[in-house]
């Protein structure tokens, strides 16, 4: 397996009671794919250093986690089609 570190940014205008479920359904995601999470970071609600898709706040989320390659790439593809995701970047971490 290979260490992984994902910062993601989910829509601020989403209801704070949805944050976590947000977290988590993507922790699952993980996990269901064989990965470990190592590590979950939740910064809160943060402004955006510039607008994205018409957003000026969000709320950013570091996770550090160790999957296969394959699995990465998955969770690459889900985060990409999620509405409630703004923007995401993964990291290979030695």
């Amino acid at each position: 397996m290979v260490g992984y570190e994902i910062t993601y940014i989910i829509d601020s205008a989403l209801p704070e009671e949805q944050i976590p479920k947000v977290i988590e359904r993507f922790s699952e995601h993980v996990t269901k794919n064989g990965g470990q999470i190592v590590n979950i970071d939740n910064w809160g609600k943060r402004r955006l250093a510039f607008e994205i898709k018409g957003k000026h706040e969000g709320v950013y989320v570091t996770m550090r986690y160790n999957s296969t390659v394959k699995a990465c790439t998955e969770l690459r593809r889900v985060m990409g089609i999620d509405e409630e995701i703004i923007r995401s970047v993964i990291i290979r971490v030695n």
